[in-house]
């Protein structure tokens, strides 16, 4: 059983099916309608160690290559290019080390001079030399060639329906959201769970992918605190993190990924760019009117950094809140002194899941341990927590 129809389940339950499992997929509203839907999905392992980390997720990025021939990547699939700037001193500097260390790794980065820069990416508007207070003159940019971005709907939708077609039951609503979870009292004997509708349901093994609810579902087997993620729900929670859709765009605008100081930005589909910043101070309780400035405030600072956005507005806005663990690395593994639930919780859930679904399915199949996933078990949080 996989519990969330997120990028991340909705592998799980696809790779699991096809090597045979039988596979219930509960979701307790549609699958990818939560934080997948408004995901960035920047495909990329950009600035993430140390480098077990690092080479995990570049594995996710071969990972979605790999798969796309067979799940009709044309709909989905991104493979774009990002281009970063950086202005002030320290950015650029920080810029500059980043790209030696990533290349040193054997990822592709390399530093470009602006005018390639609006070569590669010709709706940029590169800022003037030292127009920006407290800076030196000069703008220093790098190219990420092997980075990308998925389109998370599309993409769902065809994994959900690969499993499907392999013989997984999907359940959604009441009849998937999960009120009790009672795991297997020893490894002969199935777990229990109980969904809204009151249907009572056993497996074998239950995989619990439903971000940022997972340490809600691991409480439930009475293993509360083991799964620490960043908090989201309460005022000044760093979590959440504020979308913006914006359009139209005219055929100038940009075709990449593009990471200014101010904004981040990609293409979305009917025209529109889907817009985030860093600075974007928000959380689940900030008020509308508040929403509302901050929404205009990224629409501006995007029509400042590319080109085709003249007769842009503001589509749509939403706080989305992302699981976070509080290390910053995924957590993946059995809860710690139970015989389940299987977690799978990661701030990189879209670089991640091609790979992750993989190594969860060896595991899952045939018993493999696989030496990727060692640094990420939950029982490192219980280590960490145990007295000297």
């Amino acid at each position: 059983m996989v519990i969330g129809a997120g990028v991340l389940g909705a592998s799980v339950a696809a790779r699991l099916a096809g090597s045979g499992v039988r596979v219930t997929l509960l979701e307790q509203d549609q699958p990818g309608r939560a934080t997948s839907r408004w995901s960035f999905a920047w495909l990329n392992s950009n600035d993430k160690g140390p480098r077990p980390y690092h080479d995990l997720n570049h594995a996710g990025i071969r990972a979605w290559a790999a798969l796309a021939p067979d799940l009709d990547g044309a709909a989905w699939y991104r493979p774009v290019g990002n281009i970063e700037l950086a202005t002030s001193p320290a950015a650029r500097t920080e810029l500059t080390a980043r790209v030696r260390r990533l290349a040193s790794w054997n990822y592709d980065a390399r530093l470009i001079d602006p005018a390639e820069a609006a070569k590669l990416e010709p709706s940029l508007r590169l800022p003037e030399p030292g127009t920006e207070p407290g800076t030196e003159p000069g703008t220093v940019a790098a190219s990420f060639p092997g980075e990308g971005y998925v389109l998370t709907e599309p993409l769902i939708a065809r994994l959900v329906a690969q499993a499907r077609n392999r013989g997984a039951e999907i359940r959604t609503g009441e009849q998937g959201r999960v009120v009790a979870l009672d795991p297997a009292p020893d490894p002969s004997r199935p777990a229990r769970v109980r969904t809204a509708a009151g249907a009572l349901i056993e497996a074998d093994e239950v995989i619990c992918c439903a971000g940022r609810w997972v340490p809600e579902l691991a409480a439930l087997t009475g293993a509360a605190n083991t799964i620490p993620l960043v908090p989201w729900d309460t005022p000044g929670a760093t979590a959440p993190g504020l979308v913006v859709q914006v359009g139209p765009v005219s055929p100038a605008g940009p075709t990449r990924l593009v990471h200014t100081p101010e904004i981040y930005l990609r293409p979305h589909p009917g025209g529109l760019l889907h817009l985030e910043a860093p600075d974007a101070a928000v959380d689940l309780h900030t008020p509308d009117p508040d929403l509302r400035h901050w929404a205009a405030e990224l629409l501006r600072r995007a029509q400042q950094a590319v080109r085709g956005l003249d007769q842009a507005r503001v589509v749509e806005y939403r706080v989305c809140v992302r699981p976070m663990p509080v290390d910053g690395q995924s957590i993946v593994g059995p809860l710690p002194g139970t015989h389940g639930p299987y977690i799978a919780v990661t701030h990189s859930g879209v670089t991640l899941a091609a790979h992750l679904s993989q190594l969860i399915a060896a595991e899952m199949t045939d018993g493999t341990q696989p030496a990727e996933l060692t640094p990420y078990r939950p029982s490192r949080f219980l280590s960490a927590a145990t007295p000297d």
